[in-house]
């Protein structure tokens, strides 16, 4: 312990400018709470096994908290969850008050388009345009849950329908237009889609 003393004592005297090193006074207080660093260092431990007793998704999965009720939701429950989304589109994409959006032949809606396919559509209005399953073509209805692979929708009739992202194009409407989106853009959790690099832009029709 004295040995390891003594070199910790000539190190810290070592980084001191050679010609103040005669007047170096080393506090022994400060050196015990160099070797404390042990006990922080098992202070961090235990923080990080602490930590690691949050749910994993498996797990969360497992317990079904990443689930709905499909018959005990009403639509009208869901209005004003969809009145906040619109008051978030325009602040996401920096529409006016009156909702107007970049015309196709305006150079800023190819940016336009790559942020709305990054928004989080919780709330949003969706329309299934197409499909490779025909029965879940023209089904509508409101957000309620945005997954990397799913969305589910909350339709008029109150009924809960799970649609595939992959299968289906959508249509959603954000101020004066109603645009196409592919559901495979959106294969992706809308966490990591909102950081996501997206190269291809979204086509609108009217």
């Amino acid at each position: 312990m004295d040995h390891a003393m003594s070199d910790l004592k000539e190190f810290i005297t070592d980084l001191v400018v050679p010609h103040h090193r005669r007047s170096v006074n080393i506090n022994q207080d400060h050196i015990t709470m160099l070797e404390g660093s042990k006990i922080k260092k098992q202070h961090s431990r235990k923080r990080r096994a602490h930590k690691s007793t949050t749910l994993s998704r498996k797990e969360y999965a497992k317990l079904g908290l990443n689930t709905l009720p499909t018959k005990q939701m009403k639509y009208e429950e869901a209005l004003p969850l969809h009145n906040l989304w619109k008051g978030y589109v325009r602040e996401h994409l920096a529409l006016r008050e009156g909702g107007e959006v970049p015309e196709v032949h305006d150079p800023r809606y190819d940016e336009f388009s790559k942020q709305l396919v990054k928004l989080d559509l919780h709330g949003a209005k969706l329309r299934v345009t197409q499909s490779k399953c025909s029965t879940l073509e023209n089904l509508s209805g409101i957000c309620v849950m945005d997954t990397k692979n799913v969305l589910k929708l909350l339709g008029k009739d109150h009924r809960l329908r799970t649609v595939p992202k992959s299968e289906c194009v959508f249509g959603l409407k954000v101020g004066n237009m109603e645009f196409t989106i592919f559901g495979q853009h959106l294969n992706i959790r809308p966490a990591e889609r909102s950081v996501k690099k997206i190269k291809n832009f979204v086509e609108p029709f009217m």
